[in-house]
């Protein structure tokens, strides 16, 4: 069957949709991702090698600038599988919406605060401006984390939403704003052109649930068999991407756009990231739940049980 494959943009949201010839057989499944970045490369790996096909499933991946829209898409039923933060996750879950995390997709903490040349203390922090995606967002929970860490009261600053990393990399360069969190390899630019290194995250979380695999409980339940097929599919794109670099780096340069003189550097640094038995890093999650009741942003606790569903990992993680 000839798929063709366009590329259009709407508002924030970015998405991929699949148009056929007649119909299909395979299963139909859509699956949201957060951002477009080397953590979701065994994704995009799962994809290009055929692996969902060869389970019976044509999967469709929806990219987003952020995982507030993905959680939209996800609750409103426009997604069936959202790949997010797990931190993106939480407060949906704690105001009582119906979601479960079942699998990991890459345990590392990828970001580093950088700031203008002459910002080089946090120390200097008051009244500094501060760019994040979204509010509710993995990157407004770390900035307020990096503030706190500092002992820095984030009403003492400015956050503003600005976008994706590249985004929030162009509003530094632009001087637009005095802070911003960033990954790889916009680490490595923003190092190189003189910006300044305030903070490795890694220091604060160096173990950290970066991205999951999460759905409603009540899909999970019901579609427990093409869950299952997904996760089978992907834990061979798994394999494939930790046992073929090469290719990996070409398939990471077809969906992350990055000088491919940085590909290997940002192969190396993820590829031990990626779970094969969707092991979600979770030592650092209640104290993630308390620090955001205490501060207000979850007015409801809630326990790993109620985050995780393990079933998927028991069954399929051996």
């Amino acid at each position: 069957m000839k798929k063709r494959v366009q590329v259009f943009a709407i508002g924030s949201l970015i998405f991929w949709t699949a148009l056929f010839a007649g119909g299909t057989s395979q299963a139909k499944m859509i699956v949201g991702l957060s951002s477009v970045n080397v953590a979701f490369l065994p994704v995009y790996v799962t994809e290009e090698k055929g692996f969902f096909r060869d389970e019976g499933l044509d999967v469709l991946l929806v990219l987003f600038n952020a995982g507030s829209t993905n959680f939209q898409a996800l609750m409103g039923g426009d997604v069936q599988i959202m790949g997010s933060a797990f931190v993106e996750t939480l407060g949906g879950r704690a105001a009582g919406f119906d979601i479960k995390n079942f699998w990991g997709i890459c345990n590392i903490m990828p970001f580093q605060l950088y700031s203008q040349p002459d910002f080089k203390s946090m120390k200097q922090a008051k009244g500094k401006r501060f760019a994040i995606s979204r509010f509710g967002s993995l990157t407004d929970f770390l900035t307020r984390s990096s503030l706190r860490h500092f002992g820095v009261d984030a009403k003492d600053v400015t956050i503003l939403q600005i976008g994706s990393t590249p985004a929030r990399f162009a509003a530094l360069s632009a001087k637009g704003v005095d802070a911003s969190l960033v990954w790889f390899p916009v680490t490595e630019i923003a190092k190189a052109q003189g910006y300044n290194k305030l903070l490795d995250l890694k220091e604060v979380f160096p173990e950290w649930p970066y991205e999951t695999f999460a759905a409603k409980e009540t899909y999970l339940s019901k579609e427990r068999d093409q869950v299952t097929k997904f996760l089978r599919a992907y834990q061979k794109g798994v394999k494939y991407t930790h046992e073929n670099k090469d290719d990996a780096v070409k398939i990471m340069l077809k969906y992350v756009k990055l000088d491919p003189a940085y590909a290997p550097a940002g192969y190396g640094e993820y590829r031990d990231s990626f779970p094969l038995d969707g092991k979600i890093a979770e030592k650092i999650i209640p104290a993630v739940i308390e620090e955001e009741f205490q501060t207000g942003r979850i007015k409801k606790k809630v326990t790993l049980e109620d985050m995780i569903d393990r079933s998927f990992m028991k069954a399929l993680g051996r």
